[in-house]
């Protein structure tokens, strides 16, 4: 079951990382909100939170191991580093020093907004979800944040507007470069991956097609095989061969489904489950089954 989303102000002041927050600036007219969290050693777990979240490194640099919904990554978070969590995701990272965060959130529907973007898109920022990354103007703009959500003064409003408008347009860009760097070198970045397999595991009932899966990525048809070669060690239909025959192979091991049946739901015909299961295991699904029994 899912879990229920938070806003981050209410899971930081309210729930377990409430013993560390330092300091929150939000105001009922502002249309975001900011924290300062002084982090001990150990694990920050976040539930899925509703808005679109930076967390910036703004003391020592610290040893960690995250997860923060494009893929696990690690190492040395130096300050002003800041990484960028998707609305609704939930995120890990493990802190092997002290740290101290600041964190922005943003309103995922402001976000769209700025970027002009349709009410469902995810607010995909490519890598920026998987690794710690530097920029200037992204710092300068998270340091004017903080000052001026500090201020009682009316005329703070519209410099928090537009510099949050400002900072969510920055952020695509970089991850605009960041996903060009990574087509350069010819691979996907991870949140396209994690993306594109996702979808493959949730549709293996039916034909799937190399431009579905290349809208996902943002890539012409041609480019992103290539990509995906690059980062999988083989081409896309390789790959969803791959989990077809494996669920195959759990519907025949634990499941009463007749061979029809089990073909359906890997999206193949009968005939198409057994030369590809042959290909692949070495021996037909009937076959298969019957061996599993013998030996149980």
């Amino acid at each position: 079951m899912p879990q229920p989303s938070q806003n981050m102000l209410e899971f930081f002041t309210r729930g377990p990382e409430a013993p560390s927050l330092e300091e929150s600036r939000a105001r009922t007219d502002f249309p975001a909100s900011m924290l300062e969290n002084a982090h001990p050693p150990g694990e920050l777990v976040t539930p899925p939170i509703r808005e679109l979240m930076l967390s910036q490194s703004v003391g020592r640099p610290f040893r960690h191991s995250s997860e923060i919904g494009g893929g696990p990554f690690s190492g040395c978070a130096q300050p002003p580093g800041f990484v960028v969590i998707p609305p609704r995701v939930p995120g890990r990272c493990h802190m092997y020093n002290p740290a101290r965060l600041r964190f922005l959130g943003i309103p995922a529907d402001l976000a769209r907004d700025c970027l002009e973007r349709d009410s469902d898109d995810p607010l995909d920022f490519g890598r920026l979800h998987a690794m710690v990354h530097q920029d200037p103007l992204i710092t300068q703009a998270l340091d004017a944040l903080w000052q001026e959500m500090g201020r009682h003064d009316p005329a703070a409003q519209l410099f928090v507007d537009s510099m949050i408008s400002a900072l969510v347009v920055r952020l695509a860009r970089l991850a605009e470069q960041v996903r060009d760097v990574d087509t350069r070198r010819g691979g996907l970045a991870p949140q396209q991956s994690a993306r594109v397999i996702n979808y493959m595991r949730c549709h293996l009932d039916r034909r799937i097609t190399l431009r579905e899966l290349a809208g996902l990525a943002g890539l012409s048809p041609w480019h992103f095989a290539r990509s995906f070669r690059h980062s999988h060690g083989m081409p896309p239909h390789q790959y969803l061969t791959r989990f077809r025959i494996q669920r195959a192979q759990e519907l025949l091991a634990h499941t009463p489904l007749s061979v029809t049946a089990v073909a359906t739901a890997t999206g193949y015909s009968v005939p198409q489950l057994a030369r590809q299961f042959r290909q692949a295991v070495g021996t037909t699904p009937s076959e298969y089954r019957n061996q599993l029994q013998r030996s149980a």
